[in-house]
């Protein structure tokens, strides 16, 4: 009995943080197989969906560097835990919403604030508890916890729908932060003692200016990049200087924020002030290569991840425990691969590892681009999804080891809050401007094909412009019942010339995205050629 007190005891924390990043990882991939169930409860349509999975991103992002270092003021522990209470209490509100709105407050307001508290500590808490054979069991261990997450969300998420509701898939995850609590209090917190001081002036600009780019970068498919595609009201003024979108006005006063921040962190740093984070972090040149993969990894998994389920559930009305099945080879794929490339020798050099997930990514995403059709082709699906889930497997499992592979203890909770601030960015602008592009797309292609049906005379671009956010109006206003309805009050050959529209444009935009993920893996690819090809040194 007393053994398994001490082997209970040891593994506190991995089982914690594990159970934490689970519940996390199960919420994320659960969303895009919800996205046709939520929109049809909730009376909603895609685009607000997407904004909530961008918004919790731009809180998610915003967060990090705060979380991390109040963690490494207040203690590890301390902060994972309250975190996860809060991420609890998010994803309570999210499965009692009655409309979006409630649906923003819990699930892309509260629950990421949680998220932001959890995920940078998550890492630190594994360094601090295990070292040599343990940290690299555990780092395999936790790896295959949140891999089996992304295998079982699309999964679980598409079941509960079809049998019961979306919200008891949300509804959940409660359960693990319970389960979680218990093992948190076998959790020593660290013993160093720790003077609290804490960069509010540094928090506050890095909130504000990230928020504003993300922010931007989500408002940019329905209002424009650059010219108005739509008034933009601000209570009921119309808010569009020299006649150009809000968006470039966002991202430009997020980037000036940012700017500010560097400024005053540079001139804290100098006075012996504190800092919120330590630019200098970035003179670290494998730091700043891997936080840069880390970015661009998360942009390309989260677009494919928007991207599909919109496809597979709009052009091919796949349910959402269809869509699930349909991306069990890619979880597999990540799940497989994640545990495994952990358990490869030491002798095996980590870019090298990196670099291969990264081609087996690119075989994949052109494997999954010559294949995608008006039909679904299960047997050719498989396996290219599954080639597409093991490189991204084999990346995510071991980035981030090299990415903190050299940094000082000292900075740790700075280096693991950039980190995954440049994560969270990446699934943001994933979302947020490979989504508003994949949606454009779509609409254009339906009004091309319109015009080309009824044989209309050729229209200047601002008109075609006009007429998409027309169609994006009247599509929001319907729902898939009235939908069909509709077709089914056409004649026979006119309902077929609609619905082949409709598919033709989500095929087209969806291979369109496709090749633009194709280009950023092979950009990634020629990124890590300068990472270091030694070994690296694990952090102490």
């Amino acid at each position: 009995m007393h053994d398994k007190s001490s082997l209970l005891q040891t593994w506190a924390a991995l089982i914690t943080v594990s159970l934490g990043l689970f519940a996390i990882t199960l919420d994320g991939s659960m969303m895009p197989v919800a996205i046709g169930s939520i929109v049809n409860g909730l009376n909603t349509e895609v685009g607000f969906v997407q904004a909530a999975m961008a918004l919790h991103s731009l809180v998610m992002a915003s967060a990090y560097l705060a979380a991390g270092k109040l963690a490494a003021g207040l203690g590890e522990k301390r902060i994972f835990v309250i975190g996860a209470l809060i991420f609890g209490i998010g994803t309570v509100i999210a499965a009692m919403s009655p409309n979006v709105w409630i649906l923003l407050l819990g699930w892309s307001l509260i629950k990421p604030i949680g998220g932001a508290m959890m995920i940078p500590t998550a890492n630190s808490l594994i360094v601090l508890n295990y070292e040599g054979k343990q940290r690299t069991l555990a780092f395999g261990i936790f790896s295959a916890f949140v891999a089996a997450a992304a295998v079982i969300g699309p999964l679980w998420m598409g079941l509960m729908a079809a049998t019961l509701s979306w919200r008891w898939a949300f509804a959940s995850e409660p359960l693990l932060i319970l389960f979680l609590l218990y093992f948190a209090i076998m959790v020593k917190e660290s013993e160093e003692l720790r003077e609290m001081k804490f960069d509010i002036i540094g928090a506050i600009l890095t909130f504000l200016g990230l928020a504003l780019i993300v922010l931007g970068a989500t408002l940019a498919g329905e209002y424009g990049w650059w010219q108005a595609r739509r008034p933009f009201y601000i209570n009921e003024s119309i808010f569009a200087p020299f006649g150009l979108s809000p968006v470039p006005l966002f991202i430009l006063s997020g980037a000036v924020v940012l700017a500010v921040f560097a400024f005053w962190s540079t001139r804290q740093s100098r006075r012996g002030g504190v800092v919120l984070f330590h630019l200098d972090l970035f003179k670290n040149r494998i730091y700043s290569y891997g936080t840069l993969l880390g970015f661009m990894f998360q942009l390309t998994a989260s677009s494919f991840l928007f991207v599909l389920p919109v496809y597979l559930q709009s052009a091919l009305q796949l349910s959402a425990l269809e869509t699930g099945l349909v991306l069990l080879p890619y979880t597999l794929g990540i799940f497989i691969f994640a545990l495994a490339a952990t358990r490869l020798p030491a002798t095996f050099q980590v870019t090298r590892i990196i670099q291969a997930g990264l081609l087996l990514m690119l075989v994949g995403s052109f494997w999954v681009h010559s294949i995608v059709g008006y039909e679904l082709n299960w047997g050719a699906l498989i396996p290219s999804l599954f080639c597409f889930g093991a490189g991204c497997g084999i990346v995510l499992s071991r980035l981030t080891e090299i990415t903190l592979s050299n940094v000082q203890p000292a900075e740790l909770s700075e280096a693991t809050g950039g980190d995954s601030t440049g994560k969270e960015l990446g699934v943001a602008f994933g979302v947020a401007i490979m989504g508003s592009i994949f949606l454009i797309l779509v609409y254009g292609g339906i009004v091309d094909s319109y015009d080309k049906y009824q044989d209309l005379p050729t229209i200047s671009s601002e008109e075609r412009s006009r007429a998409i956010v027309e169609l994006e109006d009247w599509a929001a206003k319907i729902s898939h019942e009235d939908w069909q309805l509709f077709l089914d009050s056409q004649p026979e050959f006119t309902r077929n010339v609609y619905q082949s529209m409709v598919e033709y444009s989500f095929l087209a935009g969806y291979k369109t995205i496709l090749k633009v993920l194709i280009v950023i893996i092979a950009f990634m690819f020629l990124i890590s050629l300068s990472l270091p090809r030694s070994n690296p040194l694990q952090v102490e």
